[in-house]
């Protein structure tokens, strides 16, 4: 419902959109929804179902338009907030998932990293190492929460002593 003046209007389900996109899940970034078990368990379902977990990381949506916000861009704020609310869900398979999502991300990062000696805006989630493309400009390098989130991701999970970082 919305309101219009002094009177609800109920919107129709056709105005809405059944599209996934990764900020449907941002959401479980706030504590208050950590602490409904029922909400965590929909949540985490639909997100597996969603099909924006890619290679690389979390898409923020499926439209292929062209443009730096759809497919197959991943942005490092979105991975942050859906890794760190599945990860303090509660959820020990919110957690599993929260962590393959982090090595993921990592490791694309991490490999994009050494083939052109910098840290990008956004990732393409298709294909591990990957920089991201599209919109109304050349894409940024330097970037300070690629840099950021990569280290939230390094200091909540670690890394493995025995595993490599690479994209094989």
């Amino acid at each position: 419902y919305t309101e219009v003046g002094e009177r609800m209007q109920k919107l129709k389900g056709s105005n809405q959109s059944n599209n996934a996109f990764a900020s449907n899940f941002v959401p479980i970034w706030i504590d208050l929804f950590n602490s409904d078990t029922c909400i965590v368990e929909k949540v985490k379902k639909s997100f597996q179902s969603s099909g924006l977990l890619g290679a690389a990381g979390i898409a923020t949506s499926w439209t292929r338009s062209g443009e730096q916000w759809d497919f197959p861009n991943g942005w490092a704020p979105l991975q942050h907030m859906i890794v760190e609310g599945l990860a303090k869900s509660g959820s020990q398979e919110a957690k599993s998932i929260a962590q393959d999502i982090t090595m993921r991300w990592i490791n694309s990062n991490y490999v994009a990293y050494k083939e052109t000696g910098a840290m990008h805006e956004k990732y393409d989630v298709e294909k591990c190492g990957d920089i991201g493309g599209g919109g109304e400009y050349i894409p940024h390098t330097g970037f300070g929460w690629s840099n950021g989130v990569v280290l939230a991701f390094l200091e909540e999970f670690g890394w493995p002593e025995d595993l490599k970082i690479s994209c094989n």
